[in-house]
């Protein structure tokens, strides 16, 4: 006979508006409690689409008992959204599954924004089925209000029609400020222009998925905020040393190109550089430092990559040092040190190794069952309290493996 699975039914308050505004602190556990907290929140604001969020766990929770053995329960973050939330949601849930030991979560949401602590969930249990409430409006608005919402959070949709004309109204008003609105039918069409080929291209998308991952990093919480703002500052050096040298009069139009494209790549390679160290940083705070391999492969690549390509400028632009010979030199050497850095990365590769860094990281067995935390770090081995016994137990090395920021046995 097939054992019946244990599952967890969870809503998520990413920012804590049971606190807020019915004072209910998570996690709450329980159908009964999970109900009365529903209530709670929704006399204090009827509003809300959080308390429908708990009643479609409810019923979730209803729905899945028939199948399964089944727990249901509320996590709540903090008054804002973010890092010190998600950390809170992950204590939390911590918390639930030392209560009920699940082998599969089910995840009810009221929208996009509780959607981000997906991962944090697949950390401890596979999410096997995810549900978003979304309220219905009185019949007469509901589809107008729908298309237009879909239409507004479509990404295609709203870089097309909301960014562009953005950029150009910015644009006109930068213009106006500075006094050369003549200028502002030519920007306009190279705004426009500059957006259909990046479009038509393909190459709008991986800007925007750089875009997003920069900003994305960008926390008062994280130490790595430092090196993210030099990032985007020394981006902006780059676009403005580039301009410049293509203005100056002094040099030939072909000397001009030339210089501007030298330093751009130059002030690329350094964007990449320091993003990859912010990464870095970000790997380490946040208990994936099994990235760290990954991010020092990226700026390795960044450095011969320019190396290679600024060569080929020189070559282009015809300088007397550089010829066809000398270009293969350097894309030698440039291949050379690419292995050498493969090499080095090893050093960094923890899926293997005892080290502090792995303390805080769920611990699965073979077939995927969260077994505990890493709390204690030996010279040779790791240290994981179970959550069933209780009782602390010892994985050496060779009896476990990282991977993607869980330690499973093997």
């Amino acid at each position: 006979m097939k054992e019946r699975e244990n599952l967890l039914v969870l809503s998520v308050d990413r920012d804590n508006d049971f606190g807020k505004k019915a004072g209910v602190q998570g996690p709450v556990i329980g159908r009964k409690n999970c109900i009365r907290a529903g209530v709670k929140l929704l006399l204090a604001d009827p509003t809300d689409s959080d308390s429908n969020s708990a009643f479609g766990a409810v019923r979730k929770f209803d729905e899945v008992k028939k199948e399964a053995n089944a727990e249901v329960a509320i996590l709540t973050g903090v008054g804002k959204t973010g890092f010190e939330s998600d950390r809170k949601v992950a204590e939390q849930l911590d918390a639930v599954l030392e209560q009920f030991s699940a082998t599969g979560i089910v995840l009810v949401t009221d929208g996009a924004e509780d959607d981000q602590v997906v991962p944090i969930l697949q950390g401890r249990a596979p999410v096997v089925s995810k549900e978003t409430i979304v309220v219905s409006q009185a019949n007469e608005v509901e589809g107008a209000y729908f298309t237009i919402k879909n239409a507004l959070n479509d990404p295609d949709f709203a870089r097309t029609f909301i960014l562009v004309p953005g950029v150009v109204v910015l644009l006109w008003g930068i213009l106006a400020v500075m006094g050369l609105e003549k200028l502002f039918f030519q920007s306009m069409l190279l705004v426009i222009g500059t957006y259909l080929v990046l479009k038509g291209t393909g190459m709008e998308t991986g800007i925007v998925n750089v875009v997003r991952t920069v900003t994305g990093s960008l926390s008062l919480q994280r130490v790595s905020l430092p090196i993210y703002i030099m990032t985007i500052i020394l981006f902006f050096i780059g676009i403005i040393s580039a301009y410049q040298e293509m203005n100056n009069i002094a040099n030939p139009l072909g000397t001009r190109v030339s210089v501007a494209v030298g330093q751009a790549l130059l002030y690329l390679m350094l964007v990449a550089i320091f993003f990859a160290a912010g990464k870095s940083v970000d790997a380490v705070q946040l208990k994936k430092a099994y990235y760290i391999r990954k991010y020092f492969l990226s700026g390795a690549a960044a450095i011969i990559l320019w190396f290679i390509l600024d060569s080929a400028r020189q070559v282009i632009a015809a300088e007397p040092y550089a010829d066809l010979s000398w270009l293969a030199s350097r894309a030698f050497i440039g291949f050379l040190a690419g292995y050498l850095a493969y090499k080095a990365s090893k050093a960094l590769d923890l899926r293997k190794k005892i080290t502090k860094l792995l303390i805080g990281l769920p611990v699965y067995s073979k077939d995927g069952k969260w077994l505990g935390v890493v709390e204690e770090i030996g010279k040779e081995n790791i240290e994981y309290r179970n959550r069933k016994g209780g009782r602390a137990s010892k994985l050496r090395k060779g009896e476990f493996m990282l991977s993607e920021g869980k330690i499973v046995l093997v």
